[in-house]
């Protein structure tokens, strides 16, 4: 199935780092979670990977479904994003290996496809969170330095793909 948005949404993508009309990726892959709504571009959401079943999970942290999952996609697009983990409950999986959610990333939606556009498929810079490695997010190129805070990114397989280096 082609997605194809109004024009005007096709101007708030582009400006939010989102597709471009003639994309290839511009396809929604959504999958609506008992018939809520994919978010509007530039709600408030967080996502996270659903290690049930390997895609990202958005939840609304506004409007009339706040607090509830929405659906899922393979790969989810947000803007000023915040990375957070809860260190209780990192400490709890950590000891008795059992995962949970605990990690999470919190911005304004962009948009859902089947993978990243092409600005953000670089190798070289994906973030990434390993619970049993370290207890914050980090670039995979260099672990050791933590991160709070993206631009623009695409949750996308096991990690957060960037456009720009975050440590610049």
């Amino acid at each position: 199935m082609l997605w194809l948005p109004a024009p005007n949404i096709v101007h708030n993508l582009n400006a939010l780092g989102g597709l471009a009309v003639n994309d290839p990726h511009y396809d929604s892959p959504w999958v609506s979670l008992k018939g809520r709504p994919e978010p509007k571009v530039a709600d408030r959401v967080r996502v996270y990977r659903n290690l049930n079943n390997g895609q990202y999970s958005v939840l609304a942290l506004e409007g009339p479904h706040k607090g509830l999952v929405l659906g899922y996609a393979p790969a989810i697009g947000i803007k000023g994003a915040t990375l957070q983990v809860s260190d209780k409950t990192r400490n709890k999986v950590v000891r008795e290996g059992v995962r949970t959610v605990h990690a999470w990333s919190e911005g304004h939606y962009i948009g859902c496809s089947n993978q990243p556009p092409h600005t953000h498929s670089s190798n070289d810079l994906r973030v990434t969170y390993m619970p049993f490695v370290k207890g914050y997010f980090f670039l995979r190129q260099q672990p050791d330095k933590p991160l709070k805070v993206l631009g623009s990114t695409w949750a996308y397989a096991a990690d957060l793909w960037v456009s720009e280096n975050p440590h610049r």
